[in-house]
C-alpha cells in the first residue's frame, strides 16, 4: 500500500466472503441482462456510459489490500493503476447466438474466479445475439456488493426512461471518497417518470436509510438464527443434486408469463411465489425420475432453501426477508394440488416467530436477492438442511433502458457456495415476464438442460391446469 493511500478496512462480511473462496467455491455473483437492438448499443456506448457513472460507487475503483504476515487486516484501497476498459470486456457469441451460446458463454466466465489484484468486478458486453440483441453480464465478488443496499454496475448504467438522464460529473477528478449512490438516486427520483417507477426509487432510497452498521447487524442476526433452524431440523434427504462440487459451471435459462403464474397461484389458493415453487418441485419430479431417484409418496421430499417476503401490510420501507426451508411435494400428481400443498406449508412458515426474527431488510426492487442468499447458504454450508437454493423475490414491473434500449429480460444468477450444492435457482419477475437463471455445477448428472426442460415442462403443465 502506497504512502498516504487512503484504506477502509473490510467488514466481517467481506473477509469472511474472501475467506469462503476455497477449493471449488467461487463467490462471484451476477445476473444476464438481455437488451433490444435499439439505437447500436455496443461496447464502446456501454464504456462511456459506465465512465459517466462511475464516480457515484467508488468502492469499483478499490482493491483489496493485505497487510505483510497477516498481522493486520486486508482494507480497500484506491486502485492507482485502475483501467476501466479492463473491467469493462468485450464478447461475440458464435452463430446463431441463442439461448445455449449465451449459456456457455456465463458459465465459462462464472467457473474463473475475480483477480483480487484488482477491483473485484467485471461487465461483459456480449453481442452477436439473435435479432441484434445485446446482453451484459456484470460479475462482481460477494465482498464488493455484500450488505442490504447492494448495488452493481448494472444498475447503475440503467435509468427508468428512454431518454438518458443528465448525471452530473464529479467536481473533481476521482478520488476515494463515500458512497454517492444517493446522489444518483435522487437524480432519477426527480425525473418525470411514471409513479410504478417512483415506487421502486423511493424504495431504494429507503433502503439506503438503514446505517451499513445496522445493516450488518440484522444480516448476521438473520443468518445465525437461520444456521440455527438448520441445525434443529431434520437433514434434507441425499440426492443427485448434492455431491461435491468442481470448480466449473452450467447455466441455463428459461422464461414465463408473470399473468399465467398468477393465475396458476389463485387456482392453487396461493401467490405466484407458491405457484412457482409448486413449479420447482414438477421440475425436480422429472429431474429426479430422470437420474433413477425415487419421488413416490413414500419418498422424502427434497428441501428447497428460499428467501421469502415477511412484510406485513402498513409496514414501512423496503422488503422484509427471511429465509424458509421448503419440503417440495414432488410426489403429488396434480400440479394444482402442488400449489395448494406449497401454499399451506409457505402460510405456516411466514407466520413463524422464528422466521420473522430473521427477517432483515433489503430494497424495494428486488435486484439483489442473490447477495442475502448467498450469505444465508455460506452460515449454513456444512448443514445438508436443503437440496436446492430458490432465490425468488419481485422485481420491478415498468422497463428499465440503457441509452434508449430496453432491457427486455433480467436472470439472476445464484452462486453455489455449499461444498454439496450443485444446483440453484434464481427467479426475477420484471416487466410482465418471469425470468429463471439455473446455474449448476459442470459435472451435475444429468446435467443442467434436463433440469432446464424439467422446469419448462412443468410450467407448461401447470398454466395448461389453470
Amino acid at each position: 500500500m502506497s504512502a498516504g493511500a487512503v484504506a477502509e478496512p473490510l467488514s466481517a462480511a467481506d473477509r469472511a466472503s474472501l475467506a469462503a473462496e476455497t477449493g471449488a467455491v467461487n463467490m462471484a455473483v451476477g445476473a444476464l441482462l438481455i437488451f433490444d437492438g435499439t439505437g447500436g448499443l455496443d461496447h464502446e456506448r456501454v464504456l462511456t456510459r459506465l465512465d459517466q457513472r462511475l464516480h457515484l460507487i467508488p468502492r469499483y475503483r478499490q482493491r483489496v489490500e493485505s497487510p505483510p504476515l497477516g498481522l493486520a487486516n486486508p482494507v480497500w484501497v484506491d486502485d492507482e493503476h485502475f483501467d476501466l476498459r479492463w473491467h469493462v470486456r468485450a464478447a461475440r457469441l458464435p452463430a446463431p447466438g441463442g439461448d445455449d451460446e449465451l449459456a456457455d458463454y456465463v458459465a465459462l466466465q462464472l467457473s474463473s474466479r475475480l483477480d483480487r489484484s484488482r477491483p473485484l468486478w467485471q461487465l461483459h458486453v456480449i453481442e452477436g445475439l439473435a435479432g441484434g440483441r445485446v446482453a451484459l453480464m456484470p460479475k462482481m465478488h460477494h465482498a464488493l456488493v455484500d450488505g442490504v443496499a447492494a448495488v452493481d454496475v448494472g444498475t447503475v448504467v440503467l435509468d427508468p426512461t428512454p431518454e438518458p438522464l443528465a448525471i452530473d460529473p464529479p467536481p473533481e477528478p476521482w478520488q476515494p471518497r463515500p458512497y454517492a449512490l444517493r446522489r444518483h438516486l435522487g437524480r432519477l427520483a426527480a425525473a418525470p417518470v411514471s409513479r410504478a417507477q417512483r415506487v421502486v426509487l423511493e424504495g431504494a432510497q429507503r433502503a439506503l436509510d438503514t446505517s451499513p452498521r445496522r445493516a450488518a447487524e440484522d444480516l448476521r442476526r438473520g443468518a445465525e438464527l437461520v444456521g440455527e433452524l438448520a441445525r434443529t431440523r431434520p437433514q434434507a434427504p441425499a440426492t443427485p443434486l448434492n455431491a461435491p462440487l468442481g470448480p466449473n459451471r452450467r447455466f441455463a435459462l428459461q422464461r414465463a408469463r408473470l399473468e399465467d403464474l398468477k393465475r396458476a397461484g389463485r387456482a392453487g389458493g396461493g401467490t405466484i411465489n407458491d405457484a412457482l415453487l409448486a413449479a420447482v418441485a414438477g421440475m425436480l419430479r422429472r429431474y429426479l425420475e430422470a437420474a433413477g431417484a425415487p419421488v413416490g409418496e413414500h419418498a422424502r421430499a427434497p428441501v428447497a432453501l428460499v428467501p421469502v417476503s415477511v412484510r406485513r401490510e402498513g409496514e414501512e420501507g423496503g422488503n422484509r426477508i427471511s429465509t424458509v426451508f421448503v419440503d417440495l411435494p414432488v410426489g403429488e400428481d396434480d400440479p394444482i394440488a402442488r400449489v395448494a400443498a406449497v401454499a399451506g406449508a409457505m402460510r405456516a412458515l411466514k407466520d413463524s416467530a422464528a422466521v420473522r426474527a430473521g427477517a432483515v431488510l433489503v430494497g424495494a426492487t428486488g435486484w439483489a436477492p442473490p447477495v442475502v442468499s448467498s450469505i444465508l447458504m455460506r452460515t449454513i454450508s456444512g448443514v445438508r438442511a436443503f437440496n436446492l437454493v430458490v432465490s425468488n423475490v419481485p422485481g420491478p414491473q415498468q422497463p428499465f433502458y440503457l441509452d434508449g434500449a430496453r432491457l427486455l429480460e433480467a436472470f439472476p444468477v445464484v452462486p453455489l457456495n455449499p461444498a454439496h450444492q450443485r444446483l440453484s435457482l434464481g427467479i426475477l419477475s420484471y416487466d410482465g415476464g418471469i425470468f429463471v437463471g439455473l446455474l449448476a455445477d459442470r459435472n451435475l448428472d444429468p446435467a443442467v438442460t434436463v433440469a432446464a426442460e424439467a422446469l419448462q415442462a412443468a410450467i407448461a403443465e401447470l398454466v395448461a391446469a389453470t
